[in-house]
């Protein structure tokens, strides 16, 4: 910096004011968006498998779910009102004991107890659905969240990078102002003196002193 550049004085930049600010947004954006980001990741991942699971091995997958199967209170109701009808049913026709009637009874307890299975998978798979949706809803708002984050940053950074532009431009213009006023100032001081010589004089100690082409 040139003794003479210091008679203009410096003023508070204010891009550096700017920037005070601008510089807090990806410390507010982080503390507010990183644990919806973090928990939707960890949901999309949790989906992820359980599609790729239905869709590799769907029977694997109910088998998995009727694993903690028990027969129902209800089903065990049914099962003993239709076990005493059946049997006053085959001994007033003189069958109760026989074959038939403990294949008559096998069946209808069977049916009873492929419905009671059938309302249990049925009633897994709907709980299954919806701690699915769930996750998705977490993985949504993860999204959700992580592109609120990247808007916000990438916005901080667009102002900074416009104001380090402007700055630049208006610092140019300055110094080319100031230089030129300042060279034009003693050109003319000189030029009263000595004419067109005193004139290019000054501008020499313009250019010496102030930069310049």
């Amino acid at each position: 910096m040139s003794m003479l550049s210091n008679l203009f004085g410096h003023n508070k930049n204010p891009m550096d004011d700017a920037n005070e600010y601008l510089n807090k947004i990806p410390g507010v954006a982080h503390d507010t968006y990183d644990f919806y980001g973090e928990a939707g990741k960890d949901a999309s991942g949790k989906t992820k498998d359980m599609y790729e699971q239905l869709m590799n091995d769907p029977t694997g997958f109910m088998n998995k779910l009727m694993e903690g199967y028990k027969e129902s209170d209800g089903y065990n109701f049914q099962k003993d009102q239709l076990t005493k009808e059946m049997g006053n049913t085959a001994a007033a026709g003189g069958i109760a004991g026989t074959p038939q009637d403990q294949m008559n009874q096998a069946s209808g307890i069977q049916g009873l107890l492929g419905k009671d299975m059938q309302q249990y998978l049925q009633n897994a798979f709907g709980a299954f659905q919806t701690g699915l949706g769930g996750e998705e809803g977490i993985a949504t708002r993860g999204y959700d969240a992580n592109k609120s984050l990247g808007d916000m940053l990438s916005g901080a950074l667009n102002q900074q990078g416009g104001l380090a532009f402007q700055n630049a431009q208006q610092n140019n213009k300055n110094i080319n102002d100031r230089w030129g006023m300042f060279g034009k100032g003693i050109g003319g001081a000189l030029g009263t003196i000595g004419g067109p010589i005193g004139t290019a004089i000054g501008s020499s100690i313009g250019k010496k002193f102030f930069g310049g082409g």
